[in-house]
């Protein structure tokens, strides 16, 4: 049962922190620090931080092309 829990929750179009640190293999302090440095897409409701998986996987992508990008230089 935690398993179909969790998988509903990575298929969702909207994460929690502990979610996309899941999702991206990363902490959630380290989240928090990107989310707070205005790098990864987030929104703040109330006292709880919320991301949109289709906006995740924008900026996933443009990383990927910028460390392309900045190998090949």
């Amino acid at each position: 049962m935690q398993n179909e829990t969790h998988k509903v929750a990575m298929d969702s179009a909207i994460m929690t922190v502990k979610d996309v640190a899941e999702y991206l293999r990363m902490s959630e302090a380290k989240v928090y620090r990107l989310a707070n440095e205005g790098a990864l897409p987030v929104v703040r409701i109330g006292n709880t931080w919320r991301f949109r998986k289709d906006l995740l996987d924008e900026w996933l992508a443009e990383s990927c092309r910028q460390e392309g990008k900045a190998s090949r230089e």
